[in-house]
C-alpha cells in the first residue's frame, strides 16, 4: 500500500470534525436567524408603540391623517444639510434624486424639487422653454404676456397668498405680488424675503427659489407660463384648488429615533404614503476595533449561504419600499431577510405601523446588517473548534508518530545518498530500502538506477583524456609535419605568414589536447594558467584575421571600441574561449549568414558577444548548453564532438571573474553567446 493511500486514510478519521462542525454551525445559523428576526420585530413593535403615544413628535401636523395616497402634484421636501447658494443649480443641494415632472396639460415639460433647512423652504424648477419673453416694465401679470412663474402659498393660518417670479434679465430676483394702487389698477409689488435665482438655458430655464418657512403651510400651487399666457404645467392647476401637498420630514425625529436603536441598526420612520419623515443610525459590518481578518474568518466560505434568492431592498432618497414596509402600511408587523441594491449585502429588515386611534399613520423601518449574525455564528463557531482541538490533537499525535517512523526511513536513504560517493570518486551502488514495496522503496531504486548511470559517465570521464588524445594525435601530426615540408622547401613572405597562423593554430590545438588529457581536472588545468596585461581589442583583431583564413566559407564582422581594451589575464585561454564560440558559430550557421564579434564597455564589464545567423537554440537546452560532456547536434559530421567546447566556454569566463551566457537573437534566427568580464 502506498504511503498517499496510508496518509490518507489516517487522515480521513479527522474528517468527521470539521463536517459536524459545518452541519453544527449550518442549524445553529437557522436559530439564530429566527432569533433575530424576533428581536428585531419585538424592537420594531416597541419603537412603534412608543412614537404611536407622541405623535406630535413624529408628524408635523398630527390632526391631518394623511391617509389618502400622493398625488403627482405633492412634492416630498428633502432635508438640507447646508444652506444652498441661489445660482439656479441644485448640485449643492445634496440630493441625489432627480426632479420630480409636474402635472401639465400642454407639450411643455416641467420639473420640479423642494427642500428645506430650519428656517427656509428652496423650490427648484426646471422648464423646456427655449423661446424667452421678458418681463416688461410696469408688467401686469393679468393681462401682459411674459414668461414667469406663478406662487400661491397656503400661510400656516390657512390663508393663501399669490406670488409670481418674472425678469427681464436672467439673475437674481424677488419675488412679485399683485396690490392695488391708487388709481384702482393692479399692480407688482416686490416681496425681498423671497429671493430666486433665474437662469437661462438653451432649453429653458432654471429657477431656484428661497422662501421663509414662516410663509408656508402645508400646500402650495406651481405654474409655469409662456409668454402666450398657456399654462406649461404646476404643481396644480386651476380646475384643482385643493393645491399640492408638502411633504415635510418632522424636525427633531431623527434625535429621538437614535434615543431608542443601537450600533449597527438603521431606523426610519414614513408616513402613510412611505415618504421618510426621519433616519437615524447607521448599518455596521463588524464591531470596533476588528480586524479584516476577523471580520472575514477562512471558514465562512465553508458556511456560506446562497443569497441570490432574497428580493432586494428597493430604496428611494424620498420613500421606502419591499415587502416588509408594505405589509407593515397594511396593518401587520412584517419581517424579511433582504439584500441590498447598492452593495448586495444581507440585511435583515423589520416594519411595524404606527397607529394612532386605530388607524395606520406611518412606519417604523428598521435595518441590520447580516454580518452581526455571521459574527455571532462565527463566535459560536471558534468555540466548536476549540472543543474539537483535544480530538483533532489525538489524531495529530497518530499522524505525527507514523510520520516519524517514515522520516527514520527517509533518513536513512538520505544518508545513503550522501555518502553513496566516496573521496576518492568511487560509487557505492546499493541503497537501502530497495526491498520496500512502496514509494520509498521505489525512490531507493530509482537513487540506485541514477548511481548506475552515474558511474558509467564517471568511467567516460576517466577514459576521455585517452580518446581525445588518440583522435587528435595524428591530425596534428600530419599538419606538423607538413609545415616542416613547407618550411623545408623555401617560402615568400606572403607565405611565411599563413604558415605562422597555421603553427599557432597546432599550438592551440596542443594546448586544448593537454588540457583535454588532463579529463576530470580541466577546471584545475585552467586555473593554473598565468595571468598577464594585453589588449583584447589587438587579440580580437588577430584571432578574427586567423578565423577567416581558416575558415573561408564564413563571413565574419567585427565590432570593437576605437581605442584600446586592456584587461588582465590569460590571453591564450581567451582565444581558446573564442576557438569554441566560433567554431560552434560555424557549425550552425546558415551558408550565407554573418558572424558577428562585438566588444564593448557596459557598467564596468568587457561585453563579448558572438551573434551567428541560423537556427535558434530550443528553449530545453538553454540551462544545459554550457555543462560539461553535453552534446546536442541536429546532424552529424566526420569531426569528434566531445561536448566539451561551451563548458571550457564558462570556465575560462568564470576564471576571468565573469559570466557566460547563451540566448536566441529578436529576429529569431540565429544565437548569440555573451562573455561578461569585469574590466580589472
Amino acid at each position: 500500500m502506498s504511503i498517499r493511500l496510508q496518509l490518507l486514510i489516517v487522515a480521513l478519521t479527522t474528517l468527521v470534525l470539521p463536517w459536524a462542525g459545518c452541519q453544527y454551525a449550518r442549524e445553529l445559523e437557522t436559530a439564530l436567524r429566527d432569533a433575530q428576526e424576533k428581536s428585531l420585530l419585538a424592537s420594531t413593535g416597541t419603537i412603534a408603540n412608543a412614537l404611536s403615544a407622541q405623535p406630535q413628535r413624529v408628524f408635523r401636523d398630527p390632526d391631518d391623517p394623511q391617509t389618502f395616497a400622493a398625488s403627482h402634484g405633492d412634492l416630498y421636501v428633502y432635508p438640507l444639510r447646508n444652506q444652498p447658494l441661489l445660482d439656479g443649480y441644485r448640485d449643492d443641494w445634496g440630493v441625489a434624486a432627480d426632479p420630480a415632472p409636474l402635472p401639465t396639460t400642454t407639450g411643455y415639460g416641467a420639473r420640479a424639487q423642494a427642500g428645506s433647512t430650519e428656517r427656509y423652504l428652496y423650490i427648484y424648477i426646471e422648464v423646456d422653454d427655449s423661446h424667452f419673453d421678458p418681463e416688461p416694465s410696469n408688467a401686469r401679470p393679468e393681462r401682459d404676456r411674459f414668461d414667469r412663474v406663478d406662487l400661491t402659498l397656503q400661510r400656516p393660518d390657512g390663508t393663501r397668498e399669490f406670488y409670481f417670479f418674472a425678469t427681464n434679465a436672467p439673475g437674481l430676483i424677488a419675488a412679485q405680488s399683485i396690490v392695488n394702487g391708487g388709481d384702482g389698477e393692479d399692480h407688482s409689488a416686490v416681496e425681498p424675503r423671497i429671493q430666486a435665482f433665474w437662469l437661462q438655458t438653451p432649453t429653458g430655464y432654471h429657477l431656484e427659489a428661497r422662501i421663509p418657512k414662516s410663509f408656508v403651510g402645508s400646500r402650495l400651487w406651481i405654474e409655469a407660463l409662456d409668454g402666450l399666457g398657456n399654462g406649461k404645467s404646476g404643481v396644480d392647476a386651476v380646475e384643482l384648488p385643493e393645491g399640492g401637498r408638502l411633504f415635510f420630514t418632522t424636525q427633531g425625529l431623527d434625535e429621538l429615533l437614535g434615543t431608542f436603536i443601537r450600533d449597527g441598526i438603521r431606523a426610519t420612520v414614513v408616513d402613510a404614503n412611505a415618504l421618510k419623515l426621519g433616519v437615524a443610525g447607521k448599518l455596521g459590518t463588524h464591531a470596533p476595533g476588528d480586524t479584516e481578518e476577523e471580520a472575514q474568518p477562512w471558514y465562512r466560505h465553508l458556511l456560506s449561504v446562497d443569497t441570490s434568492t432574497l428580493p432586494l431592498q428597493v430604496s428611494a432618497p424620498d420613500r421606502l419600499g419591499g415587502n416588509s414596509v408594505s405589509a407593515a402600511l397594511a396593518g401587520q408587523p412584517h419581517a424579511q431577510w433582504v439584500r441590498s441594491a447598492d452593495s448586495q449585502e444581507l440585511l435583515l429588515t423589520a416594519a411595524a405601523p404606527i397607529l394612532i386611534d386605530n388607524q395606520t399613520r406611518g412606519v417604523v423601518f428598521l435595518e441590520q446588517a447580516g454580518d452581526q449574525l455571521l459574527a455571532l455564528r462565527d463566535h459560536a463557531v471558534r468555540r466548536l473548534f476549540n472543543l474539537t482541538l483535544l480530538a483533532t490533537g489525538c489524531a495529530g499525535i497518530v499522524m505525527f508518530a507514523f510520520a516519524t517512523w517514515i522520516s527514520l526511513r527517509i533518513g536513512r536513504l538520505r544518508h545513503a545518498a550522501d555518502s553513496a560517493v566516496s573521496s576518492d570518486g568511487k560509487i557505492r551502488l546499493d541503497m537501502p530500502e530497495s526491498a520496500s514495496a512502496d514509494e520509498i522503496g521505489a525512490l531507493s531504486r530509482g537513487f540506485e538506477r541514477l548511481l548506475a548511470r552515474l558511474n558509467e559517465h564517471t568511467q567516460y570521464l576517466r577514459t576521455l583524456g585517452g580518446k581525445l588524445s588518440h583522435e587528435l594525435r595524428t591530425p596534428l601530426t600530419i599538419v606538423r609535419s607538413s609545415l616542416d615540408n613547407l618550411e623545408s622547401e623555401g617560402l615568400r613572405d606572403d607565405q611565411r605568414g599563413y604558415v605562422t597562423r597555421a603553427r599557432e593554430g597546432t599550438q592551440r590545438l596542443q594546448s586544448i589536447l593537454s588540457a583535454l588529457g588532463a579529463a576530470a581536472r580541466v577546471e584545475e588545468s585552467i586555473k593554473q594558467t598565468e595571468r598577464v596585461n594585453f589588449d583584447l581589442c589587438e587579440l580580437l583583431l588577430s584571432a578574427i584575421a586567423a578565423y577567416r583564413d581558416g575558415f573561408p566559407q564564413a563571413h565574419f564582422a567585427l565590432e570593437t571600441p576605437a581605442d584600446p581594451c586592456f584587461i588582465r589575464g590569460a590571453p591564450d585561454l581567451l582565444v581558446q574561449l573564442l576557438d569554441k564560440l566560433i567554431e560552434n558559430a560555424v557549425d550552425f550557421t546558415t551558408p550565407a549568414g554573418t558572424i558577428t564579434v562585438r566588444l564593448e564597455r557596459a557598467l564596468g564589464n568587457y561585453v563579448l558577444q558572438v551573434q551567428n545567423d541560423g537556427p535558434p537554440i530550443p528553449q530545453a537546452l538553454h540551462g544545459r548548453l554550457f555543462e560539461s560532456l553535453f552534446e546536442h547536434r541536429p546532424g552529424r559530421d566526420d569531426k569528434p564532438h566531445f561536448g566539451l567546447g561551451l563548458y571550457i566556454v564558462r570556465l575560462v569566463a568564470e576564471y576571468h571573474g565573469g559570466t557566460a551566457v547563451a540566448a536566441n537573437r529578436s529576429e529569431g534566427d540565429g544565437a548569440i553567446f555573451t562573455i561578461t568580464v569585469p574590466l580589472i
